[in-house]
């Protein structure tokens, strides 16, 4: 299906339930795919430019936006996206994780700082965490991976950064702040599955729920 519109990139969202940035889950659609014949990076046209919508997306709460599966960008459908993350935190909070040696400490202090901040920019988020070093590049970018892969953040916006020629630097914020109240607590782990069967095997290539069910664990 070709998308051509913000609408039709939503409903594309909720049809899909899962839906990559790019082309990275075999035999499924993906907006860079779909959205091939727009105009991108424009940087001031919300309405028509696939590049604005990935932020938009987010702010209308249609979906949550993340490197969540293979350290790939893609776009969880909002209802959907409390049963992904049961899947993906493992049933634990950042601090168990941290205590059981799943995530590194850069990652742990990294979200220690987004839960206080509430929402913070990737520029004042790295010099908080004590990595803004040129040497710590590395293990900061990993560690923003760590916690998206477990469902911990999402990126929720994107502020200019003047340090960086104009760049936008990405939001982040931690799953529960950003779900608010919309959080389903109750969500174990057998219920998240029965809600992946349930919603993608009718919708889903069975080479791309393979693929799906591979990064889950």
């Amino acid at each position: 299906m070709k998308v051509k519109t913000y609408e039709q990139f939503v409903r594309q969202v909720e049809r899909n339930r899962i839906y990559p940035f790019s082309s990275f889950i075999p035999e499924h659609p993906s907006l860079t795919e779909d959205a091939s014949d727009c105009e991108w990076h424009s940087d001031t046209d919300t309405e028509n430019d696939p590049w604005q919508w990935r932020v938009r997306i987010v702010k209308d709460r249609h979906a949550a936006y993340g490197k969540f599966l293979g350290g790939k960008l893609a776009f969880i459908h909002m209802e959907f996206f409390p049963y992904l993350r049961s899947l993906l935190s493992r049933g634990t909070s950042a601090e168990q994780k941290y205590r059981d040696g799943l995530l590194s400490r850069e990652a742990y202090r990294i979200y220690q700082v987004i839960e206080e901040a509430g929402s913070i920019d990737s520029r004042r988020l790295r010099k908080s965490a004590g990595l803004d070093a040129k040497e710590h590049k590395k293990d900061y970018d990993k560690a923003l991976i760590e916690l998206q892969t477990f469902g911990e953040i999402v990126v929720t916006g994107a502020d200019w950064d003047e340090s960086e020629s104009g760049w936008k630097s990405m939001c982040y914020e931690t799953a529960e702040h950003w779900l608010g109240n919309t959080h389903t607590a109750s969500v174990d782990a057998n219920q998240a599955k029965e809600k992946l069967e349930a919603e993608l095997l009718p919708l889903w290539s069975d080479k791309a729920y393979r693929y799906l069910l591979k990064k889950l664990g």
